[in-house]
């Protein structure tokens, strides 16, 4: 009797054994025995598919315009972006990297200027070396890298640099290596004082357009005197090239 007790208990144990062997635990497959899951549907947002699907009242509202979150018109965008110009004369102006220090250095000196020079008013190499601060250069004894973007100081200090080293430029302009057409330098001023398009070209790094000679040529008739003119033309041409202007 006990025999046929224990062979009764034993199957029932096996029988309930591979019963569960079949069935994924709880916290593996999802608990369909609430009817929350199935009912409703709100309650349980992970598991309701396109939950994550972008909606009016859960995706950021993007202006649709340019300006600071007000609707403009687009007639108005567009005639910005012509008075602004062409795509990359706006990237030129938005993303121009300041001139490094030590390459201002290497294009005074293309241009025929005296770095050791010394006078009063101080010459450019005096204000060159004496402008590191203001024209961003590295401090490496402070760990601090040198600069990417133009500061006012900056670029009134550039400008002063090339006033003073406008006499220099004029006068070895015709003898610089990168002016050269047949071995022969352009002189920056013809012998009426109108700039001249070749030198101009030089000196901006791109081919002078009518608009680039007639700034150089109202800089040199709106100073006080012709000399003073010619160094104001120069150092404009220079400015501007070097700093994205």
């Amino acid at each position: 009797m006990k025999r046929a007790i224990l062979s009764s208990l034993a199957v029932t144990a096996l029988l309930g054994t591979a019963s569960c062997a079949g069935q994924a635990p709880d916290d593996l497959a999802p608990d369909t025995r609430h009817k929350t899951f199935q009912e409703d549907p709100t309650k349980d947002p992970v598991q309701t598919p396109g939950a994550y699907a972008g909606g009016e009242t859960n995706t950021f509202n993007h202006v649709a315009d340019l300006g600071a979150g007000v609707a403009r018109d687009p007639f108005d965008i567009l005639a910005q972006r012509q008075e602004e110009g062409p795509p990359e004369v706006r990237t030129r102006l938005h993303s121009c990297q300041k001139i490094q220090y030590g390459t201002l250095r290497n294009v005074l000196i293309s241009f025929g200027v005296n770095m050791d020079a010394t006078s009063k008013p101080p010459s450019a190499g005096e204000l060159w070396k004496g402008a590191a601060g203001a024209l961003g250069a590295a401090n490496y004894d402070a760990r601090v890298g040198e600069t990417i973007l133009w500061s006012s100081a900056g670029a009134a200090k550039l400008f002063d640099i090339f006033v003073q080293a406008a006499p220099e430029i004029i006068a070895n302009l015709p003898n610089v290596d990168q002016c050269k057409i047949d071995g022969t330098g352009p002189a920056v001023f013809d012998a009426q004082n109108n700039c001249n398009p070749d030198a101009v070209s030089c000196l901006i790094g791109r081919p002078a357009t009518p608009d680039h000679v007639a700034i150089c040529n109202s800089m040199v008739k709106a100073a006080s005197d012709l000399d003073t003119g010619k160094k104001i033309a120069v150092a404009t041409m220079l400015s501007a090239a070097h700093s994205c202007e």
